[in-house]
């Protein structure tokens, strides 16, 4: 529980410190934007007021995704985490959009610009600003793990990049290069376009329920095998929303086990995955080592697990279940080696 309280505080301090920072960057660059005329600058600012309103809107669903589970969203409202990266990809993207149309027409009409050293100043003042704040989001990602506030980070981080072309863009059009403003306004956009689409699939692909990693799903089946009593374990699914993770399986227990016997085995094993997932919900089937047992298998991990389901599924449609299982059908990893 403490663990989840620290997650709270965290990412709530760092969504608040995100929309802060874009609100201070936003004051700076239409200032110089207003004295230099610069597309370069112009793309800055509009980079900062997009982050302004994808920040604002991660906060509010930072709010809401903290919310405790209720009578209509059992599983807690975590996926919102989720939503408010997809929306940050659109607004990115949207911006990225304008930003190259922009550069394409700079180039086409390219023009002396004005105050370039102020530009050049604000944009080196704005570097380190998104540094502090990257740094700090890099802390509570690390912590946490939050995928609002890896999306977050992720875009603050390509406006450091941003910078770095403003400046070189201001420094060869005080050369006499004004083509470059519009050529980095591009180059800049279609970069931040690219941030829009890693963020995007994230999401996605958390709405999607996609499963954790293998080396993950690796560490919950070992756990759950070192329990004494587990014959094998399968159809394994995972996924994750916010701090908590989502973790079913099928545990194979021996037939003839009495119940309160299996029911203390089951709490074990989920009291060991619990240990390497503290806020993970965790849910296990319980089923008799029988080759009947077998018939239905979806999934099974070979790395941790071996179950010979061919022998299993022809053993029983012979009708020759047996509740003593096979030796050579169920084995660890360990002994299959």
């Amino acid at each position: 529980m403490s663990e989840l309280v620290n997650y709270k505080k965290l990412v709530l301090l760092a969504g608040f410190a995100s929309v802060t920072t874009a609100i201070v960057l936003i004051i700076m660059k239409f200032s110089v934007w207003m004295v230099s005329g610069s597309s370069s600058i112009l793309a800055s600012l509009m980079d900062s007021t997009i982050d302004l309103g994808a920040s604002f809107v991660n906060l509010q669903a930072l709010r809401f995704a903290l919310k405790p589970a209720d009578r209509d969203h059992r599983f807690g409202h975590y996926k919102a985490e989720a939503l408010a990266s997809l929306c940050q990809a659109a607004f990115i993207g949207g911006s990225a959009f304008f930003l190259v149309m922009h550069g394409i027409e700079r180039l086409k009409s390219p023009r002396e610009l004005a105050n370039l050293d102020i530009g050049v100043y604000v944009s080196i003042a704005s570097i380190v600003i998104t540094f502090v704040l990257v740094s700090f989001q890099a802390y509570v990602y690390k912590r946490t793990k939050s995928e609002a506030i890896g999306a977050d980070r992720y875009h603050y981080l390509s406006d450091v990049l941003l910078n770095l072309g403003v400046i070189a863009s201001l420094c060869c059009s005080m050369y006499g290069y004004l083509w470059a403003d519009g050529l980095f306004a591009i180059l800049l956009g279609l970069y931040i376009f690219r941030g829009a689409v890693h963020i995007g699939r994230t999401a996605v692909a958390t709405l999607l329920d996609r499963s954790m990693t293998s080396a993950e799903h690796e560490q919950v089946l070992k756990a759950i095998l070192s329990i004494k009593g587990v014959s094998s374990i399968h159809d394994l699914r995972t996924r994750r929303a916010g701090p908590c993770c989502f973790i079913q399986c099928h545990l194979v227990l021996r037939s003839d086990m009495p119940l309160i016997e299996a029911h203390q085995i089951a709490t074990k094993a989920e009291d060991a995955v619990r240990e390497l997932f503290p806020e993970a919900d965790v849910t296990m089937h319980m089923e008799p080592d029988v080759d009947e047992t077998y018939r239905d298998v979806k999934f099974i991990d070979e790395t941790v697990c071996h179950v010979d389901l061919q022998a299993r599924s022809s053993t029983a449609a012979d009708g020759t279940d047996s509740a003593e299982p096979a030796e050579s059908a169920v084995k660890s990893k360990e002994s299959k080696s």
